[in-house]
């Protein structure tokens, strides 16, 4: 049970990666080849018929320029039931040059019991192209224990085709039906969509070897007040309709403020016990600059049933 809710903790430490998941193998075995990165490929599926399927809502142009215009820095804690678990750092820059190409790096760090027990140090980074901020590259590094594991995703966005590579093993390939984000640039594409009107907000989102078209709802509005201030924020949820990477009980929560940058203030996802919480402790970028708060080792405690 205690290495169970370890585990739960180390996923969670990703919560903010609102699809996140593991491309596992596929079973289709065809030709041999070597990609444009030099790696072996042993398994592609044969082409699927690409059907009626939804490409994205668009995002606002407005807030392309502002909540998505990079040179970013986010720091966030993560706790779980009151106590402290560890830190997410996410990074968004412009790449020089280039009017709409972005990177994407994100670091992960156990704290706490978690990191006596299981520490995680883990590096990942994505390259996103064009108006729908597309994938086309994602690379991770996973220091978990005594673990070291290197993976490549490659997406190409005009044959619908994802290219996964883990460590020096043969590639998997998976064609999809149209195009796709992923699990980290999903998330801040997010906070480029209005959430204006009645019409669903659908993110296609590659996980479990599948592209998922995933809704976002608005669930409400609230004023929190954090290392911004106080702020009006949007609760929004993405509808999840895969298990992902951890074994979550509900869809996960996003706190965005309520104005052209969209910063998100909280993350909260439900788990087999309990929560995990992630609160926003310092920014800087376009919004202004504004210096991390005081985190106690131990923040007040949370019974297993509070999602508050």
């Amino acid at each position: 049970m205690v290495t169970k809710n370890i585990c739960n903790l180390r996923v969670g430490m990703l919560l903010f990666f609102i699809v996140c998941c593991p491309l596992y193998p596929s079973q289709i075995w065809g030709d041999e080849l070597l990609d444009t990165d030099g790696f072996l490929v042993l398994r592609v599926p044969p082409p699927r018929l690409t059907g009626l399927v939804h490409p994205g809502t668009r995002p606002d142009e407005a807030l392309l320029q502002s909540a998505y215009a990079g040179g970013e820095t986010l720091r966030y804690t993560v706790s779980w039931l009151g106590i402290k678990a560890g830190e997410l750092v996410m990074q968004v820059s412009k790449v020089a040059d280039s009017q709409e190409t972005f990177v994407i790096a994100i670091t992960a760090r156990s704290a706490g019991l978690l990191d006596v027990f299981y520490p995680v140090e883990d590096r990942f980074r994505t390259i996103v192209q064009g108006r729908m901020r597309l994938p086309n590259r994602h690379e991770m590094l996973q220091m978990e224990g005594r673990r070291i594991n290197s993976k490549l995703t490659l997406y190409d966005q005009e044959k619908f085709r994802v290219t996964h590579h883990k460590n020096d093993e043969p590639a998997d390939i998976y064609q999809l039906e149209g195009p796709m984000q992923n699990e980290f640039s999903s998330f801040f594409f997010m906070r480029a969509l209005s959430f204006a009107g009645e019409a669903p907000m659908i993110v296609p989102t590659f996980a479990d070897k599948k592209r998922h078209e995933v809704v976002v709802t608005v669930e409400g509005k609230e004023e929190q007040e954090g290392v911004l201030g106080k702020k009006n924020t949007i609760k929004v949820q993405p509808h999840l309709k895969f298990k992902g990477q951890y074994e979550k009980v509900g869809d996960p929560l996003v706190w965005l403020t309520d104005d052209v940058w969209r910063i998100p203030t909280k993350i909260q996802a439900k788990i087999v016990i309990g929560s995990l919480t992630a609160e926003l402790v310092e920014y800087s970028g376009p919004a202004g600059k504004f210096p991390i708060i005081d985190i106690p080792k131990e923040l007040p405690r949370q019974s297993p049933g509070d999602t508050r």
